[in-house]
């Protein structure tokens, strides 16, 4: 019985050095698989939707708005809400700004180009046809009088209460 034992035991470790000391460099498993092709949906521009890029002419590339731009929450947030998987969802704007912060760029969540805002004499006023966008203190959107977008404020929490559970 021991015999047959030592007899596995030792086929075992043969079958697994082996295994260790093999060149493994031809086999198909461990080689690099084929480079996966992400996002082969390109725009006219050259930008790929799919990941999220989008035109910017401010910025003359494709960039992620929602990395890059300031968000812009809808101001009257029921009827802006939309029903996705039984949650809802907001449909957010972003807006960028060039270097010199002449041009503001808005980014509309129904719009597929972006509408280009310029300063107008007072320097925190934006302006292009009905659009306006004030930038005192956060960003407002307006479009004609009515308010359309409103800077996205973080909600602060406070938490009352003890932790020792009385």
């Amino acid at each position: 019985m021991k015999s047959v034992l030592s007899i596995i035991l030792t086929a075992i470790l043969f079958t697994s050095c082996d295994f260790i000391l093999k060149d493994h460099s031809k086999d198909e498993i461990l080689m690099d698989p084929k480079p996966v092709v992400l996002g082969t949906d390109k725009d006219e521009k050259g930008c790929v939707t799919s990941a999220g890029y989008v035109w910017s002419e401010t910025k003359n590339g494709c960039i992620r708005i929602f990395e890059e731009g300031f968000r812009l929450t809808p101001y009257h947030s029921p009827a802006d809400t939309i029903d996705v998987d039984g949650e809802q969802a907001t449909l957010n704007a972003y807006v960028i700004f060039n270097e010199e912060k002449s041009i503001a760029e808005l980014f509309l969540p129904d719009s597929k180009k972006s509408i280009l805002l310029k300063q107008d004499n007072d320097e925190s006023l934006y302006v292009k046809d009905d659009w306006k966008l004030e930038a005192k203190k956060g960003y407002v959107l307006k479009k004609g009088s009515q308010i359309e977008y409103v800077s996205a404020v973080a909600i602060e929490k406070k938490i009352t209460g003890s932790d020792t559970g009385e």
